[in-house]
């Protein structure tokens, strides 16, 4: 059997090479048909180019490993992506070798602030008056029951720190109802949330993170984590389990963390001298964490910590409810983990 490490630039592939998929753009530009994202029975990453010139049909899948005959390897060392790319020819061939792993997916929200709407007008922007964030929390939760996720998890502030007794209700029987639906509810608390809405949350059906970890799927996914802590960690972070079968470790968290930078580099948080510092941590996380989700920040984005490789998801909040500006996107996150690998879709609220 071929490997991708012994493949010279311009080198024919006599295969077989087997390799398993981990991204697929169905969408490249012409006149590509199909780019993937794969790794050899090594571990080493590589990318298929299939031309359509080539007529190619294959039902790919994530997850799924196939064989590999023919095609023409490339090797680019300066480019971005994979140094090893194998491109499609006359003679390329393949052959599926395993089914896809069962994907597990997430509704990932953060900061819905129920009972935003008792703040003070002089403490809020004026498009926010009208805000009820009631009705954006019953949005976020019957979209995950629609799309029929493993499970909610909530980056914190699920409540807003005015809250009455009918928020409280609302917030119980839309959690109820998911429940009933078979998806389980995680959260933590936030900065926001006060002992009245903590005492709501913690008696059920949801569970309270904070602190914990939990096993999902057939075991194989654990999600951890930390109440919001002033830019200390609240709890002793999570630790690395020497599990073969853990396919991914997602933290949450609902501090400001630090240094974040979006996928352009940029810094993503405020000026919060209580921010929480996570470079230590990820000294020896970063091997084996897959995704780190933080609450708190009212703008969503994607990035990372500054030197590590562990993406980051900020939620950014389920209404226009920032002090410093309307267009921050309310959202859901959607978060696919299948073979340990995580991919994110943002989805808007209307």
């Amino acid at each position: 059997m071929e490997t991708s490490e012994g493949l010279r630039h311009n080198q024919s592939v006599a295969g077989p090479l087997e390799v398993t998929i981990r991204y697929i753009d169905t969408d490249p530009v012409s006149p590509r048909d199909v780019e993937l994202i794969a790794t050899d029975a090594e571990g080493v990453e590589l990318q298929l180019v299939i031309w359509t010139k080539h007529g190619v049909t294959a039902d790919w899948d994530v997850g799924t490993t196939y064989a590999i005959t023919g095609g023409r390897a490339k090797r680019y060392i300066d480019a971005s992506g994979p140094e090893l790319r194998i491109h499609s020819n006359a003679d390329f061939a393949i052959e599926r070798v395993t089914g896809p792993s069962d994907p597990l997916r997430l509704l990932i929200i953060g900061d819905t602030h129920v009972g935003y709407r008792h703040r003070p007008s002089g403490t809020k922007p004026p498009w926010a008056g009208e805000i009820d964030n009631r009705q954006t929390l019953s949005q976020c939760l019957t979209r995950a029951r629609d799309v029929d996720v493993a499970a909610v998890v909530h980056a914190g502030d699920v409540f807003d720190h005015g809250i009455t007794p009918e928020d409280r209700d609302h917030v119980r029987k839309e959690i109820r109802r998911t429940h009933d639906a078979g998806i389980p509810v995680y959260f933590i608390h936030g900065n926001h949330d006060n002992e009245a809405g903590n005492r709501t949350l913690r008696r059920g059906p949801g569970v309270h993170l904070g602190g914990e970890t939990v096993v999902l799927g057939d075991g194989d996914v654990r999600i951890s984590g930390l109440d919001y802590g002033a830019g200390e960690f609240s709890s002793p972070p999570p630790e690395n389990v020497a599990d073969e079968e853990v396919s991914g470790s997602v933290l949450v968290l609902h501090d400001t963390p630090y240094p974040a930078v979006n996928e352009n580099g940029s810094p993503i948080h405020r000026n919060d001298p209580n921010h929480l510092d996570l470079r230590k941590f990820l000294d020896s996380a970063d091997e084996w964490l897959d995704l780190i989700v933080s609450g708190h920040l009212h703008v969503g984005s994607r990035g990372s910590i500054v030197g590590y490789e562990t993406p980051l998801l900020v939620t950014g909040p389920t209404a226009e409810i920032s002090k410093s500006t309307q267009e921050n996107d309310p959202s859901t996150w959607l978060v696919t983990i299948v073979n340990g690998e995580v991919q994110i879709e943002r989805q808007g609220l209307a």
